[in-house]
């Protein structure tokens, strides 16, 4: 459905001369002729922007923006002032409008700002969605970044390792570089018995070969040479946690024969010792490689193979589930404003966003971290754009992406009440509400309910017996 744009003027060749040009554009399109006909409008339905003259008989442009910003606080509100009225119109942006302009009115310039304010309508809209979704999916998220996705494939994923963690069963994630298999095994050992205790990452092939076996194991002192003292390894020091293996399948033979007598016996001998040493530690171990096909090569021993394969679970790539992109990348941004301070990032445009979804991120989700911290980084508005992304993503990006209509998400809370309550005491718990929506202002919250400001008085003020309180005399015009 196509945005609402609400135009509000006592004028009526303004109000129809813009429906005109409104309704051209393809936005649905709403006219008022007075400030209290626009709240009816917005009791109805919620629109994406509103166009407002300033000075109108009645409820004026500035009383409406003030009405409209409490009834639905992501509604934009753009003001139409004459040049003498310029001043009143950058005190009511203070106050949350989102532009005006002058008159007489120039058709490309209303245009284009009404659009740009849709824009914005819709962003929000987006964002407050997506971070809905993320704090309801913020139990999967585990370490550094998030573990967050609603694609079928993804979701049989976290079922798989959400059932796998509270047992002691050795996992194997597979699946392409940047896929998030560090943070599912985070995930695993935080969900586990273990969370607790350590959880102890290593890389096996940033290590050198003939360096591992004692960063795993560790050593005795003069084991070789510069083994000056006794050192642990990361068995060890992950005793009764959980020990990652990332890029298992980079191990050279004489290593996977320790790993292998380990997962039988659950003991380990440091290099240059002869005690066995006991310790207990989970296996979750990962790889980019095809181990089945590494083993039918002899490059891998199958017997380990079968060790670690206990539970196997292969990670999706970002391409096969692209109906995360968007999620996953509000979450990225949202760790990279705070970290890098900027807080007014608020998410990303239309064209921005179809530019995520079209790449085909052979770097799967590490690469989309990456992009957007970029883009935060670079970006001087509210939202990353286009041209904040690397040079990769942008090749292919549509020139003129269509703007997402609809009216925008969010404003105050639903008032709800027992069945039964008898209908004064309604009255009553409406009248309170809508003044603290309105911040104890009677005015506003009379011309939001489309009362009188003594009604509210005669509402609410009783005394201990019940009895009405006079309310104080209307001020005389």
């Amino acid at each position: 459905m196509s945005p609402l744009v609400l135009i509000v003027d006592d004028e009526s060749p303004n109000l129809e001369s813009l429906g005109k040009i409104f309704g051209r554009e393809g936005w649905r399109v709403a006219l008022a002729a007075s400030g209290a006909a626009a709240l009816d409008v917005l009791r109805r339905e919620p629109p994406a922007v509103v166009v407002t003259d300033l000075m109108m008989p009645g409820m004026s442009g500035e009383e409406l923006l003030r009405a409209v910003k409490t009834i639905s606080p992501d509604t934009e509100v753009v003001l139409m002032t004459a040049y003498g009225t310029v001043e009143a119109a950058v005190a009511a942006m203070k106050q949350g409008a989102y532009d005006f302009i002058t008159k007489p009115l120039k058709r490309h310039a209303i245009v284009k700002c009404v659009r740009q304010a849709l824009e914005k309508a819709s962003l929000v809209a987006e964002n407050r969605a997506l971070r809905a979704r993320i704090a309801e999916l913020a139990p999967a998220s585990a370490g550094p970044g998030p573990l967050l996705g609603d694609a079928p494939a993804f979701r049989a994923v976290l079922d798989t390792l959400r059932q796998a963690a509270p047992t002691s069963a050795t996992i194997l994630l597979t699946g392409e570089s940047g896929t998030g298999k560090e943070l599912a095994a985070r995930l695993v050992h935080d969900l586990s018995p273990r969370a607790a205790r350590p959880f102890v990452p290593i890389n096996c092939a940033a290590i050198p070969e003939s360096l591992l076996e004692s960063e795993l194991f560790g050593h005795e002192r003069g084991a070789f040479t510069g083994a000056v003292a006794r050192k642990d390894g990361r068995f060890e020091r992950a005793d009764g946690g959980t020990l990652f293996l990332d890029e298992v399948g980079e191990m050279s033979p004489a290593v996977q024969v320790k790993l292998l007598r380990f997962l039988q016996d659950g003991v380990l001998e440091r290099v240059g010792g002869t005690e066995p040493v006991r310790v207990d530690v989970r296996i979750v171990a990962a790889t980019n490689r095809d181990l089945a096909a590494e083993v039918r090569s002899g490059r891998f021993r199958e017997d380990l193979f079968y060790r670690l394969d206990v539970v196997s679970v292969r990670l999706p790539p970002l391409r096969a589930r692209r109906e995360d992109m968007a999620l996953l990348a509000h979450a990225f941004l949202r760790r990279c404003a705070e970290k890098h301070g900027k807080p007014g990032v608020a998410g990303f445009t239309p064209a921005a966003l179809a530019a995520l979804e079209r790449y085909g991120w052979p770097g799967n989700v590490r690469e989309l971290q990456h992009a957007v911290e970029r883009g935060v980084i670079l970006t001087d508005g509210e939202a990353v754009d286009v041209d904040d992304l690397p040079e990769a993503i942008r090749a292919g990006a549509p020139s003129a992406p269509p703007t997402s209509g609809g009216a925008p998400a969010g404003g105050p809370p639903a008032l709800t009440v027992p069945l039964g309550t008898p209908m004064e005491e309604i009255e009553r718990l409406v009248i309170r509400e809508t003044l603290r929506q309105t911040k104890g202002d009677k005015n506003l919250a009379a011309q939001l309910l489309g009362i009188a400001p003594r009604t509210i008085y005669r509402k609410l003020d009783r005394d201990e017996d019940g009895r009405l309180v006079e309310p104080p005399p209307e001020p005389r015009e």
